[in-house]
């Protein structure tokens, strides 16, 4: 299977046991755990919500187990945080979340069209660069 971007509602998902998807998010995570690359935007609104939600000892547990797979990690480059502004002004009426519009430059950049995300709302609006659509999942 091809390269999948992770956005911050899987990896939510995937720390948070009461979290609705979370049942979803540990399978999908068994099945595709090595194809999946985290970009690091994505990463610190994940580690920041999930902090909020479940407190640092769930913060550091999840934290600890992701480490050991290890993940993929993928920064942002000036070209991509361009583009993301650009998709922000572009998509202006339905205010898109910074992270998902810089996960969309991403993908661009980076020829992917997996988006392994429950945030089906932003990432079946935005029609990217490089293909019609995302292929969303899980």
């Amino acid at each position: 299977m091809p390269d999948i971007l992770v956005d911050a509602s899987y990896l939510i998902a995937l720390g948070y046991p009461r979290d609705r998807n979370h049942v979803t998010a540990k399978s999908f995570a068994a099945e595709h755990g090595t194809d999946l690359l985290i970009p690091d935007v994505v990463l610190v609104e994940a580690i920041y919500n999930l902090q909020r939600l479940g407190g640092t000892a769930a913060t550091i547990r999840f934290s600890t187990l992701l480490a050991a797979q290890p993940p993929l990690f993928l920064p942002l480059t000036v070209t991509d945080f361009i583009r993301a502004i650009a998709l922000m002004d572009r998509y202006h009426d339905a205010e898109l979340d910074f992270v998902d519009c810089c996960l969309t430059a991403l993908a661009e950049r980076l020829d992917i069209t997996g988006i392994c995300t429950f945030d089906r709302r932003d990432f079946a609006m935005i029609r990217p660069n490089h293909a019609e659509y995302f292929d969303l999942l899980p």
